[in-house]
């Protein structure tokens, strides 16, 4: 009689251990992914409107704001972001990450990466904090790398075609290993119209 209620006594306490096993794992499962995995790839993201942008030729050469949204799931500490634009004189945007647009596809390219020199100075690690901040750039149909400093003049306007929307987002992430980069990006079609 001792033994089975020794086994009994067993079996009640493997079940509240694995019940409580249990409720653990459907508390972590019910985290958000990002929290779980721990990457800044994961907690960050750049959404677009689900249908491509469409624009006719008229409509662009008089100038079209193309808005997207950077989303932050969580707050992230020791997050140095790098602007990508040749001179490193982009400023960042609200969320203080530094996006990156790029149009490009069928031989044409606009893009703002040549907009003159920024100071040489190293940019301070800071907190990214949770949110969902909007985003948009001007864009009117002409190939372009930027003003640079000397205010080249545009190129010539996209023909009529399927191109790529990227937006970017680069820079590192201090660790207690060291540093570790990062390069988040999604892109969206842009049809141009007759």
């Amino acid at each position: 009689m001792m033994i089975s209620l020794r086994g009994a006594l067993t079996k009640i306490v493997l079940a509240i251990v694995v019940s409580g096993c249990s409720r653990q794992s459907a508390d972590t499962f019910d985290l958000p992914e990002t929290a779980r995995k721990g990457t800044i790839e994961n907690i960050i993201s750049i959404e677009f409107p689900k249908k491509p942008y469409r624009f006719s030729l008229a409509k662009i050469a008089n100038g079209v704001t193309i808005d997207y949204t950077i989303r932050v799931k969580q707050d992230i500490d020791n997050v140095i972001p790098r602007p990508q634009d040749d001179g490193a004189a982009a400023g960042p945007g609200p969320s203080g990450l530094f996006p990156f647009e790029i149009i490009s596809g069928n031989g044409q390219s606009y893009s703002l990466r040549d907009i003159g020199l920024g100071p040489p100075n190293e940019k301070p690690a800071r907190t990214i904090k949770n949110g969902v901040y909007s985003a948009s750039f001007e864009w009117d149909g002409r190939n372009w790398n930027g003003p640079s400093d000397f205010d080249p003049p545009k190129g010539d306007p996209f023909p009529p075609g399927s191109y790529t929307l990227t937006v970017s987002i680069v820079g590192e992430v201090r660790t207690e290993e060291g540093k570790k980069p990062y390069d988040i990006s999604n892109n969206i079609e842009v049809i141009l119209v007759p």
